[in-house]
């Protein structure tokens, strides 16, 4: 198959399997957090109307804490107990005309209060207050005493009255016969219930109000429904199955807690358990808090239980009910319109996939023809990188790191061949030294001697003398000492490691070198306060690698030059750096530095040995000896050179450099 097909098959697959992805996936998430945040608007909805309601139930809570511990009530307490065995007290006409006044009053202050009822032990109600109307005592019983509403009996009721706790208000619901709603029908909220506790810590009688929920109509009349929902208020109520499910309030067939029912009676529809068959209904109970999708219906309910009457099984649902594609709608739109501009700019890009293809295969073609002259030998023109398209230029780019690194392997061959080179000229250094160091040897020996028998000769109290002929022997000791460094070198034998304090160490060898810095009016410079540990290395050798570099650096010194030498304790080595300021290091020279017997200073100045025998020294430490010139180690505005040797803190195999290495060439001045 042509690459022009290929192309166009790919380019094809490539852009409608990701476009209809990134669609679907756009859209999906945006539909997943367009729903969540409805969900947070409605919750915190709900809250809100949950908190407004809280509020005013616990105000009303209050309000019949306060009747049952009012003046007017405690005072008729013996009366209630009287009537409740069918005695009349004496005083219970004045006491019922304070009570109904004080009550009248009271409902006129605190309105939204439906109606309040003072029972006696018995159930029978004494006095009644409706929206500030007093009802007057109008039905006799078997008694002396007059009851506002007839006597019944109905001991179940009575039962219930005297399970109730003492000390709080309970929620329940009164017999139909107290009349306080239409015919057949209920109030919407509950009846709270207080008991009244005389002297005797006996019920003498019960505080019972119904507020009907008209300021509860006003709080959900006045709540916000956030995207054009509904509000509903459910009663689940499980001990009494006829209200458990009772819609109190519902926005869409207006329905308040106060509203009235036609006929008088409730009607089916007006029950949650008929909201989708039940679905509805079963999973609110099952989870208190969460979201139902009404598929028949098309209808979403938000719901959350409230429970507004504390120590009670009585609880609400709030809920509402909103479109169930309020969530999918808007992007069932953007859906569409993104699968048509997606199709139309699929079309747009097949056609120029199509012509771009056949653009895109000539500089291919192009590219093999280039590597088959270049296989033919034909590598005099280098193959330009000049494509638009990223893939062929970078094939481009290919090839030509292939021809420079073949380029890069055969310089990298010469320096490990220079490498080898140089190893056979230090091994050649080793045979000469080897022959020179026995010879010298000889006269160093003599020379000891000699300043041992001149020294007897030297009477005792000559101390200058003998302090000269001390310094003699000292310097032919230390002569011996490098003579056998070189020629231990020369034998490729391993240093003898001792445990050295690198800074007292360093300042000794510098000491040294001194006299020879002042007479060249150079001025040597010590910085060893960060050396301050010890190091495994051979003293001897490392002191005759230390001594050639600040000869060096003497050389290369003007008058009145500085040459600072810096040690340092690091990690696992140390570093000693030797700083001058002279010319620095020619270029052409810098390959040859290290070689033995290489040296551009004058006849009697050096032998050109002095860098060799240092590098073989510091590699056979196992640590790494450079030379650079100053401005191109960092520090570009200063001239000079910066010797630099790193070796290992504890002792180590020595360092050789194979054939195969490839590192930098040193760079050094002879």
């Amino acid at each position: 198959m042509r690459l022009p097909v290929n192309i166009f098959l790919w380019t094809f697959t490539a852009t409608l399997v990701p476009l209809v992805l990134l669609v679907w996936g756009v859209t999906s998430y945006s539909e997943q957090r367009f729903q969540e945040e409805i969900t947070r608007e409605i919750d915190e909805n709900i809250d809100s109307v949950i908190g407004e309601m809280s509020n005013r139930m616990r105000y009303e809570r209050q309000v019949v804490e306060g009747i049952g511990q009012a003046q007017e009530i405690q005072t008729m307490l013996n009366a209630l107990m009287a009537s409740s065995v069918g005695i009349r007290h004496p005083e219970l006409t004045s006491m019922r005309i304070n009570a109904n006044r004080f009550l009248a009053g009271l409902q006129r202050t605190v309105p939204g209060l439906g109606s309040i009822r003072i029972l006696d032990a018995a159930g029978n109600t004494i006095i009644k207050v409706t929206l500030g109307r007093v009802a007057s005592p109008a039905f006799e019983s078997l008694g002396q005493v007059n009851y506002v509403e007839e006597e019944f009996d109905n001991e179940a009721f009575l039962e219930r009255l005297q399970s109730l706790p003492s000390d709080q208000i309970s929620f329940m619901t009164l017999p139909m016969a107290f009349g306080d709603a239409l015919p057949d029908r209920e109030p919407s909220t509950l009846y709270a219930v207080r008991p009244l506790r005389n002297v005797d810590d006996r019920t003498a009688g019960y505080v019972v109000v119904n507020t009907f929920g008209e300021h509860l109509d006003q709080i959900l009349s006045f709540s916000p429904r956030p995207r054009d929902g509904k509000i509903m208020i459910i009663e689940h109520n499980p001990g009494l199955p006829d209200r458990d499910g009772l819609v109190l309030y519902d926005d869409e067939r207006n329905l308040g807690f106060i509203s009235p029912f036609e006929n008088g009676s409730v009607p089916a529809e007006y029950n949650a358990r008929r909201i989708d068959d039940g679905a509805f209904w079963n999973a609110a109970v099952a989870e208190s808090n969460g979201v139902h999708l009404d598929a028949d219906a098309g209808s979403r309910y938000y719901y959350q239980e409230y429970h507004p009457y504390p120590q009670s099984l009585t609880s609400w649902f709030v809920a509402f009910k909103l479109p169930a594609d309020i969530t999918s709608a808007p992007f069932r739109d953007i859906r569409l319109s993104l699968f048509g501009f997606g199709l139309l700019a699929l079309l747009m890009s097949l056609l120029l996939a199509g012509l771009g293809a056949r653009h895109f295969a000539r500089p291919i073609t192009r590219l093999s023809q280039s590597l088959k002259q270049f296989a033919d030998g034909q590598r005099d023109q280098p193959i330009p990188v000049d494509s638009s398209t990223t893939e062929v230029r970078q094939l481009q780019t290919s090839f030509r790191y292939l021809t420079e690194q073949l380029a890069s392997e055969a310089r990298r061959r010469d320096r490990a061949e220079k490498k080898a080179l140089q190893q056979a000229k230090l091994a050649s250094i080793g045979e000469m030294a080897a022959g020179i160091g026995h010879e010298i040897n000889n006269p160093l020996n003599n020379i000891l001697t000699l300043t041992r028998l001149i020294e007897r000769q030297i009477p005792s109290e000559d101390h200058a003398t003998h302090e000269d002929m001390r310094d003699l022997r000292a310097e032919a000791l230390r002569a011996s000492r490098i003579v056998r460094g070189v020629m231990n070198f020369a034998r490729q034998l391993p240093p003898e490691h001792e445990t050295v304090e690198l800074a007292d160490w360093l300042e000794e060898v510098v000491d040294r070198m001194e006299p020879e810095a002042m007479e060249a009016d150079v001025h040597l410079a010590l910085l060893s306060a960060t050396a301050r540990c010890q190091a495994e290395f051979d003293p001897a050798q490392m002191e005759q690698v230390v001594t050639n570099l600040i000869r060096n650096a003497i050389h290369a010194s003007s008058v009145g030059g500085h040459i600072l030498i810096q040690a340092e304790c690091l990690a696992d080595s140390i570093r000693i750096e030797f700083r001058d300021e002279g010319s620095g290091l020619p270029p052409d020279l810098i390959d040859q530095i290290f070689d033995p017997f290489f040296t551009t200073k004058e006849v009697d100045r050096g032998t050109g040995l002095g860098l060799s025998i240092s590098l073989g020294i510091v590699q056979y430490h196992g640590g790494e000896l450079s030379l650079a010139n100053r401005r191109d180690a960092g520090e570009p505005d200063a001239s000079g050179v910066i010797a630099r040797v790193t070796l290992p803190k504890s002792k180590a195999r020595p360092r050789v450099i194979q054939q195969n290495d490839t590192p930098n060439p040193p760079t050094a001045r002879p």
